[in-house]
């Protein structure tokens, strides 16, 4: 089990329909999907590789475009073929960072990556982000020096930039500023079908909202760069507090002729030092006001902290909601696309006399293909919120989807079924792939992944896992009654602590305490999993894996899964 929980695997699957040319058979012939040309703007981006679902490939032209079939993913990368995804989106467009890396801090990053190098790159005299002949067919060398690059993390692009050579660095407020004048509400920038938006229909339908808070800064004005990294669900953890605790707040709303109504909803959430203390409590089988101190097993340290949900406190009666903000706002699909940073907030509950203010990046965008509407924020609140001009108190960063769903208690998945590959950039330069096929029962394993400077087969290589072993370790979301090959978006962006030592008779969910091996090596981990769903069935995104120690150190490469058929 070790060396199947180092492995990571993939995510972008090319869907085609068919049926017969025979006129009198019954079967209508489908229609074959239009080829478009369309954009990826942070400023249009020339020279950045890309390839399609239904089988394009080549390098975005001086104004940013792409060719791609109407219902392709398209999927982009830095250094070429061989070089890292750097994201994958439903084709759309326009398409940009936010959309392409789907998460606040990878599309910051990402901005941050394409500016910096045109800044040592590019022309000051044009408004393209320019990416060098040395990483549009990079040779091994440059390849070697991506061994290690993430969007996930901040010093990886930095490094990887100096070792390009790049000696203006863009900064973050500079990058936001950018993408600002590329694409937001002031560009000029139009974004999306001029038809109706399908969230405001008033027709009954019902509407899935997750909210994944991801990171949270809480002393911004010292240490900006200090974050603190939300743990969603504990598999330490005696199975029943475990399924009590798991997942984030979510609200089921029904847009009806009458108006917006929150039928359902579920966001009671224990944060930081109350969740240790309420888990200890449960353990103890403490009731309501127990004041028990934090059990040393379920105790995290920076930079990591508990953000679980009680799902004892569902509501489930009905209260109104408002046609006031995406995506529940009358227009067309362009109002759900939009980017807007550091904008003033006044957050004042409806009633209150005194202001609340705080500074909100927002960007909203609708995937036609999907039919999901995705929100990434960044909210600064205030020392004081009363006064606008106060210091900042703190910094969260959330992600949003909404999609629609039959009813109440419905809910949409990821299937896995089918071949997942990992790409690895190893040290000399070589792609090292590693394939996971899943079926009904489990996933086998082949292929290589990077060994010292180059590939090497993997150890494991023709062995079949059974979900309910790839559930023991960081593949956390298999093996439930019902759907033991798929997952939620929920279970897909969220960060995970486990124990990975199965091997050994460790037992997960029986609450015990986490042996070390026989070197005296911690085998606690802590997984972050993040995920932006593309395609017809969601199924084509990347899914990045980040496996950490409890003090927040990179266990091995954060990983990128994409599916291939």
């Amino acid at each position: 089990m070790k060396k199947v929980s180092i492995l990571a695997a993939a995510i972008a699957v090319a869907l085609t329909g068919c049926g017969s040319d025979s006129s009198n058979s019954g079967v209508t012939t489908p229609t074959e999907p239009s080829t478009t040309t369309n954009k990826f703007i942070d400023a249009a981006v020339e020279g950045i590789y890309y390839s399609t679902s239904s089988g394009s490939k080549g390098i975005t032209n001086s104004e940013g475009e792409f060719t791609a079939k109407s219902d392709d993913t398209v999927t982009f990368f830095i250094g070429g073929e061989n070089g890292l995804k750097v994201g994958a989106a439903s084709n759309r467009d326009v398409l940009t960072p936010f959309e392409a890396a789907g998460k606040y801090d990878r599309a910051l990053n990402l901005a941050i990556l394409l500016q910096s190098l045109d800044n040592q790159f590019g022309s000051a005299s044009d408004e393209v982000l320019t990416i060098p002949n040395a990483l549009r067919e990079p040779d091994a060398a440059t390849l070697a020096k991506m061994k290690n690059l993430s969007l996930d993390d901040r010093d990886s692009v930095t490094d990887f930039l100096t070792a390009m050579g790049v000696t203006s660095i863009t900064n973050e407020s500079e990058a936001l500023a950018h993408m600002e004048k590329a694409f937001g509400e002031k560009s000029g920038t139009v974004r999306g079908s001029a038809d109706a938006n399908p969230f405001v229909a008033k027709n009954g339908q019902f509407i899935r909202s997750i909210m994944v808070r991801q990171y949270d800064i809480n002393d911004p004005n010292n240490r900006p760069n200090d974050k603190t990294m939300l743990v969603h669900a504990d598999k330490m953890l005696p199975k029943a507090v475990f399924e009590h605790t798991r997942g984030t707040p979510y609200f089921t709303y029904q847009d009806s002729a009458n108006g917006l109504i929150a039928v359902s909803d579920s966001d009671s959430l224990l944060s930081y030092a109350d969740a240790e203390k309420y888990i200890s409590c449960v353990l103890a089988g403490s009731s309501a006001g127990c004041n028990q101190t934090a059990h040393p097993d379920f105790t995290l340290n920076a930079p990591f902290s508990y953000l679980l949900l009680d799902k004892s406190k569902e509501n489930t009666t009905p209260k109104p909601g408002r046609y006031d903000e995406a995506p529940f706002i009358e227009g067309n699909q362009q109002v759900l696309n939009h980017y807007t940073p550091n904008k003033l907030e006044d957050d004042r509950d409806e009633g209150d006399a005194t202001p609340s203010y705080q500074y909100e990046t927002l960007s909203g965008s609708y995937d036609p293909i999907t039919k999901i509407y995705t929100q990434i924020r960044s909210k600064t609140e205030l020392s004081d919120p009363s006064s606008e001009s106060n210091k900042a108190k703190r910094i969260e960063e959330s992600l949003n989807f909404y999609y629609h769903v039959e009813t109440p208690s419905d809910e949409r998945y990821v299937d896995f079924t089918g071949s997942w590959d990992t790409t690895q950039i190893c040290a000399d330069g070589q792609n090292a792939v590693m394939r996971m096929v899943f079926d009904s029962e489990g996933a086998t394993v082949s292929g290589k992944e990077c060994n010292a400077n180059s590939p090497a087969d993997l150890e494991d290589s023709g062995k079949k896992y059974t979900y309910e072993e790839l559930a023991a370790i960081d593949y956390w979301w298999f093996n439930i009654s019902g759907r033991e090959s798929k997952a939620t978006l929920t279970d897909l962006n969220s960060v995970v602590r486990f124990c990975d030592d199965t091997d050994n008779g460790y037992i997960p969910g029986s609450g015990d305490k986490c042996p070390v091996d026989a070197n005296g090596n911690n085998q606690e981990y802590i997984i972050k999993w993040e995920y932006q769903p593309a395609g017809t069935n969601w199924d084509e995104g990347l899914l990045t894996r980040r496996k950490m120690t409890p003090d927040g150190s990179t266990t091995g490469r954060v990983s990128i899964m994409q599916k291939i058929n």
